[in-house]
């Protein structure tokens, strides 16, 4: 039997699910990390849980954006015991056995839980591809899509991750709209190259824009009437309601379509948060290191090589705590 199909004790599964959410929150002291082992070594049920664990945050590509939140949330919040019960529920069941039957015990994870989306980049992934009217897409890491033609649109349906697009004149009588759909309303292009990213928290999930040619139309889900237009260079995120104020384009915001991360002073905290985006499981910097600015172009298709070089080049230190986490800690 394999490691993602073998049974495991719910309660097993339940500690497993605590310590990931601690783990999570940073680096543990001493006692802590003398009590995890413990907890690993006192009974075989618990070693399995915790593998199946680890196993649930590789076959996910992520660690969910519900467990920044939970890691600092109180112990009896309702936050906290649905997240501590939906991770219960994914290592009890295994991720080959949710996967097979394209189900999740819990409704948190937003971006896996009712769509089979038709095209997926994997972790570390950037795809090309050239949709029937003639449309580019570019999908980033870790994205998950589904396309709809029909009569009377052109769709794009984003469930999760990120893809730019660049859009072509529809050649059917009369010419059909083009929108790319996220869980919070949808963008329309009106000619144009954009990116759009499905970001936020599960409880509170937002959607980025960034426009670097033409111009799109944002409509949130809720509120249809709130119509706003994003001309190119300039970015905007809209959640279910509304749209919030518009930005100048980012600088080297475009970068990855070339596979490439472009860093000119930028927090340290912040490019490990892009970095991480390209890797699989968690990666946590020191708040103190955070603000600490760095400059560089780096290739996203080698993320763990990008840790080394700044673990070389910067008074910092990897601290790996488990093969899916790393501490960045002063040297």
């Amino acid at each position: 039997m394999s490691a993602n199909t073998v049974s495991i004790d719910p309660r097993a599964a339940r500690g497993a699910a605590q310590w990931l959410v601690r783990l999570h929150a940073g680096a543990l002291n001493p006692d802590e990390q003398q009590a995890f082992q413990a907890w690993r070594a006192s009974d075989p049920a618990h070693e399995t849980a915790w593998k199946r664990a680890e196993l649930v945050c590789s076959t996910l590509a992520s660690v969910p954006p519900a467990l920044r939140q939970t890691a600092d949330a109180a112990p009896q919040s309702p936050q906290r015991r649905a997240v501590l019960y939906g991770l219960a529920g994914l290592i009890a069941v295994g991720p080959a056995l949710w996967l097979a039957s394209r189900s999740l015990p819990w409704q948190g994870w937003q971006a896996w839980q009712a769509w089979h989306p038709a095209i997926r980049t994997a972790r570390g992934e950037i795809r090309h591809m050239t949709l029937p009217d003639g449309t580019q897409l570019v999908l980033n890491t870790d994205t998950a899509i589904d396309v709809r033609f029909d009569d009377a649109a052109r769709r794009v349906i984003l469930h999760a991750g990120e893809l730019h697009v660049a859009t072509v004149h529809d050649k059917a009588v009369p010419a059909r709209p083009f929108l790319v759909r996220s869980s919070n309303g949808a963008v329309r292009a009106l000619g144009t190259h954009f990116s759009v990213r499905q970001d936020g928290s599960v409880l509170a999930p937002r959607t980025q824009v960034s426009v670097s040619e033409g111009a799109v139309e944002i409509q949130p889900r809720e509120s249809p009437s709130a119509l706003r237009k994003v001309n190119a260079g300039q970015q905007g995120s809209f959640d279910d309601v509304a749209v919030a104020p518009l930005s100048p384009l980012a600088l080297h915001a475009a970068g990855w379509l070339q596979g490439v991360l472009i860093a000119e002073r930028m927090p340290l905290g912040e490019l490990l948060e892009q970095v991480a985006r390209y890797r699989y499981g968690v990666i946590r910097c020191d708040p103190a290191l955070a603000a600490m600015p760095v400059d560089g172009i780096f290739q996203l298709n080698e993320p763990d090589n990008i840790l080394l070089l700044l673990q070389r080049s910067l008074p910092i230190r990897l601290a790996r705590r488990t093969r899916y986490w790393i501490s960045v800690e002063a040297a």
